[in-house]
């Protein structure tokens, strides 16, 4: 495999290298993060199975290894093993970063908990991930983030009123969680670079997800009701929603503030909905969204999506297509925003992997190699190892 390896500014977490002992996508996710800003990323896989990620494919493509498995290291080892225990604990012991998501209990019995990583390393941060964390009563529950969707109050308000609750098509708890725990340890790595100790950066899936709707309970708590499904209508602002156009294609449309609704009824030639009662403020508006779509189902099934939109912009209407992923390949703003990071030259058939986000203006993040093969780096790594070296990245 070809590995595409450029020149340009030192990175942010250039000589932080991680361990990460996790499976399938949160944990990926916190070390892809940390990758893609330079850290020496060692994927620690079984020499058999690999990663979990490895077998999500399509048409035999690796679709999502090659997405989270970017700019990372394979290291095949099986932990079970006795040598390949103590060849692991060498290389935590001059290691930044250990990142595993095993159930809760099951990196003890491996013989590697918290306090033997800090005996051989006190500034090592360890970041555990897992469905419910590493307290509580749930915490030897497997945790897939769709028992963390359902159980959030996330899949309760998804979906329309008159259908039942919906997932996710997507792995979004992981994600949450992937990025609460790249953020995680981030801040421990600050209080070590300050001086102090290493410490576990405990990251839930559930927490992660129940973050981003909690103000469902305060609201509850304040009046006594939770919001209920109503599709694809904001709980807090209207108009909000998507508009099927005269050609089969479809518009996204918010107007959450009160200058840009009336700047919309005035572009539809509907100026007086402005004073109508049922609309005149965003808290009528929520409680009469139903008549609002109505009027606007009506306008944007005239006319094609393209006209649609060039209304719209003209007016400086906040609206937008509703794309397909594949939509993007090409698209303009993807062209023109560099959404995908294309300088890794191994298998570029199959590799519009994204950009590194958030843009950094001086030290921006990169494609450094593409995801590699189980085991690849294996005896690099160690052979660094023996030698006594931290073996950083090649």
């Amino acid at each position: 495999m070809v590995q595409a390896e450029h020149t340009g500014p030192r990175l942010p977490l250039d000589g932080i290298r991680v361990l990460d002992l996790s499976r399938l996508v949160a944990g990926n996710m916190t070390s892809v993060v940390l990758a893609d800003f330079g850290a020496d990323v060692i994927k620690v896989e079984h020499p058999q199975r690999g990663d979990d990620l490895r077998r999500w494919s399509e048409d035999g493509v690796e679709t999502w290894w090659k997405v989270y498995g970017r700019n990372k290291r394979s290291l095949a080892l099986d932990l079970k093993d006795a040598e390949a225990l103590k060849s692991l604990k060498r290389m935590a012991a001059s290691s930044q970063v250990l990142i595993e998501n095993f159930v809760p209990g099951k990196l003890e019995e491996l013989g590697l908990g918290v306090d033997v990583l800090h005996a051989l390393n006190p500034k090592l941060v360890v970041v555990r991930v897992s469905g419910w964390g590493q307290t509580g009563p749930y915490r030897h529950r497997p945790g897939f983030g769709t028992l963390v969707e359902a159980m959030s109050g996330f899949a309760h308000l998804n979906g329309f009123a008159d259908r039942p609750p919906v997932l996710p098509p997507l792995a979004m708890a992981d994600m949450y969680a992937g990025l609460y725990g790249a953020f995680g340890t981030l801040a421990a790595l600050r209080v070590v670079e300050g001086g102090g100790q290493g410490q576990v950066v405990d990251v839930s899936l559930f927490e992660s997800m129940y973050s981003t709707i909690a103000s469902e309970a305060v609201k509850f708590a304040a009046t006594g009701q939770g919001s209920q499904r109503q599709g694809n209508q904001a709980v807090n602002t209207a108009p909000r929603n998507i508009y099927a156009c005269a050609d089969g294609k479809y518009l996204a449309l918010s107007a959450s503030v009160q200058t840009m609704f009336e700047r919309l009824a005035r572009t539809i030639d509907r100026a007086e909905l402005i004073d109508d009662a049922r609309f005149v403020t965003n808290e009528a508006r929520v409680r009469h969204c139903d008549a609002l779509n109505a009027i606007l189902e009506e306008y944007f099934a005239r006319a094609p999506l393209e006209e649609n939109l060039a209304a719209m912009e003209a007016a400086g209407v906040t609206v937008a297509p509703v794309l397909t992923a594949g939509d993007l390949i090409g698209h303009p703003y993807a062209e023109g925003r560099g959404l995908f990071d294309l300088s890794c030259e191994a298998d570029m058939e199959h590799c519009p992997l994204p950009a590194a986000v958030p843009r950094l203006s001086q030290t921006p993040g990169r494609l450094r190699r593409s995801a590699p093969r189980l085991g690849e780096h294996t005896e690099e790594i160690l052979a660094a190892g023996s030698r006594g070296e931290e073996g950083g990245d090649v």
